[in-house]
């Protein structure tokens, strides 16, 4: 559900914007990432370093702040500002656009809470699924140097000494990543893919897996499709953002707890120790409840589902092809 962009851009247009905006600010992002961790470069042997023995010198905790820093600058300009210009520039209000003005229900809430309980089992499940694709040992090999390169970041990123640092874990790992990240898939991608295609279930796959892929996760892929369409659905039937950003959060924050917790064990943590096992037979229970879920939520948010993917005017809105829309704006200039 959106409302028609005041300034009449097309489909293509529009897609052109956000496609250019998201460019830029991949750009921009990885030159602004850089800055927090200058000063943790050895300039005199960069030349001599690879890429991996660069970022090998950089993931250790001592830069734990830094690294921090960096995660934030890279998603904020490359996720965050993309996707609130682009509301800006293509429609009257970017937050109503974006769905970030419309509050989530208490119901609704509690019921997303359940919903992110129910995804856990099934995402346990997929992992297992994964492990019975016949790869090659050689994509296998891949597919765990991905992985254990992406596990070395969360550990010095997530890096916790105290309850503190949990707190600061939960805001940088968990909260501001659901934030930018929604803004830019459900909020901007999947909205206008399923107002330009009239296809919103399409838009909403097609949107879960870019959100997959992005993580660069071989491994987690299904699991992460699973969750963006989730995520995707909670948007698409509400157009309300908050719903997703939460439901991403408390789907980060798991993570994060489960790392603080075993950090305070003072055992070694290994990329097994963040993954959820469970067997696939628990998986389809896992399914069938989180559908149910799904269902009932529609049922609490019919309120809400008002021809969900197609566009619908806000209030005081100006339809500039109109034969009267310059003498509206004469009458409303003279009123004032």
């Amino acid at each position: 559900m959106a409302h028609v962009a005041t300034k009449r851009f097309s489909y293509v247009a529009q897609l052109g914007i956000l496609l250019g905006l998201i460019v830029a600010g991949i750009l921009v992002g990885m030159v602004a990432s850089i800055v927090p961790v200058l000063g943790k470069i050895d300039f005199n042997n960069l030349t001599k370093l690879s890429n991996k023995e660069l970022m090998n010198s950089l993931l250790v905790p001592e830069n734990a702040n830094a690294l921090r820093a960096m995660q934030f600058l890279s998603t904020f300009f490359m996720m965050c500002l993309p996707a609130y210009l682009y509301a800006k520039i293509c429609h009257s209000k970017p937050f109503p656009h974006l769905g970030l003005v419309k509050k989530p229900s208490i119901e609704q809430l509690g019921l997303v809470v359940l919903i992110m309980i129910a995804c856990l089992p099934v995402v346990g499940a997929l992992q297992e699924v994964i492990k019975l694709i016949p790869f090659s040992k050689e994509t296998l090999q891949t597919f765990k140097n991905a992985e254990d390169e992406y596990f070395k970041q969360i550990i010095v990123i997530g890096r916790m000494n105290g309850f503190g640092d949990y707190i600061l874990s939960l805001l940088v790992i968990a909260l501001l990543p659901a934030i930018f990240e929604e803004m830019i898939f459900r909020g901007a991608i999947q909205n206008l893919l399923s107002r330009f295609t009239k296809m919103p279930i399409f838009s909403l796959m097609f949107t879960a897996a870019i959100f997959s892929l992005v993580h660069g996760s071989y491994i987690g892929f299904l699991p992460r499709l699973l969750l963006g369409f989730v995520l995707g659905w909670l948007f698409y039937r509400t157009n309300k953002l908050g719903l997703s950003v939460f439901a991403h959060f408390l789907n980060n924050a798991i993570g994060v707890t489960i790392l603080y917790a075993l950090s305070k064990t003072g055992k070694p943590i290994t990329p097994n120790s963040l993954n959820d096992h469970f067997p696939v037979a628990l998986g389809v229970v896992g399914l069938a409840a989180l559908i149910g879920l799904l269902f009932l939520f529609d049922k609490v948010s019919k309120d809400d589902i008002n021809k969900p993917g197609q566009e619908v005017k806000l209030p005081g809105y100006i339809d500039m092809n109109s034969p009267f829309a310059d003498d509206y704006l004469v009458q409303q200039k003279n009123n004032f």
